[in-house]
């Protein structure tokens, strides 16, 4: 019994790690690939499509799922049963997980804090190109994200082997 709260422990910091990573993948591809086309279908103009907003007050929100995904993936490291450094493999496992996680986090805040408020106040003719970029990001971010998924997928197969 006294194994329970052990057990307990590494499924919450489990969860919190695949859970945050599904609904990071989920709301990009709704919010890319759903949400904004439909949205955009009901609107005339781009200028009034862009004063139309969803996700603001999202960044922070965002931001603080990465770094659970992020805090949680480091305990996992730390966890009994969940690394293998001695496997080559797993090492480049690791890595190229941890550079997807990279990749995925630094679009976002590119994306945030620097194409966002280039949306925000750009003038009718340079819409298009920030939106083409979004699209470009976005979808980087999505394959970058399910990328990140698989291999942490294949390194725990690896371990559990």
């Amino acid at each position: 019994m006294e194994e329970l709260p052990r057990l307990l422990a590494e499924a919450f910091i489990l969860g919190v790690h695949l859970l945050g990573g599904g609904v990071w993948i989920g709301a990009m591809v709704f919010s890319i690939f759903v949400l904004h086309p439909r949205a955009e279908a009901w609107f005339t103009r781009d200028a009034d499509f862009e004063s139309f907003t969803v996700v603001h007050g999202a960044r922070w929100k965002v931001f603080s799922g990465i770094v659970a995904i992020l805090v949680s993936g480091l305990a996992l490291l730390a966890w009994p049963g969940h690394a293998d450094f001695d496997s080559p493999l797993w090492v480049a496992l690791l890595a190229a997980k941890l550079l997807c996680f990279a990749i995925s986090a630094g679009a976002f805040v590119y994306v945030s804090w620097v194409l966002w408020p280039r949306r925000t106040f750009a003038a009718a003719d340079e819409l298009p190109a920030l939106k083409a970029r979004f699209m470009r990001v976005g979808v980087l971010m999505v394959l970058a994200n399910a990328a990140n998924m698989g291999l942490g997928i294949a390194a725990h197969v690896w371990t559990a082997r």
